[in-house]
């Protein structure tokens, strides 16, 4: 097995692990692992402020694991960036400013926020562009 090979798999394997990690232990509390004396709502936000990096970059390493290339990499970036501004801090917001409400809205939040899925759901579409590729160049 050659070198980038070996180091694809053992990324690959370490991001699955820390995923199924993160899910397993889902209320694990950051803050007092991190050593942070937050409170309330502070609190919650770092929780999963922190949740949500883990996540996204386990994710980011699976797509590297798959495809190695760079362009790849740097799209998964770019969504998880994205994905800071349209999903985390709107999410945030609703928390702080409407707490009394719980519909839909904040539990589709919730879910996108707390799961990788916009990344996995690039999965997919990078293997179809990788496909895509090769037959024009054949």
């Amino acid at each position: 097995m050659s070198r980038t090979m070996l180091l694809r798999v053992v990324v690959g394997v370490t991001c699955a692990i820390v995923l199924l990690a993160v899910f397993i232990y889902q209320r694990f509390d950051w803050c007092a692992w991190l050593g942070l004396e937050a409170k309330g709502i502070s609190r919650f936000m770092i929780n999963r402020s922190v949740r949500f990096f883990v996540n996204d970059f386990a994710a980011v390493g699976i797509i590297f694991s798959l495809f190695y290339r760079a362009s790849f990499v740097k799209l998964a970036i770019l969504v998880q960036v994205i994905g800071i501004f349209v999903l985390l801090l709107p999410y945030f917001v609703l928390k702080l400013y409407f707490p009394e409400y719980n519909g839909p809205l904040i539990n589709f939040l919730h879910r996108l926020i707390l799961n990788p899925m916009l990344l996995m759901l690039l999965i997919p579409a990078l293997y179809y562009q990788r496909i895509k590729e090769r037959s024009l160049t054949a």
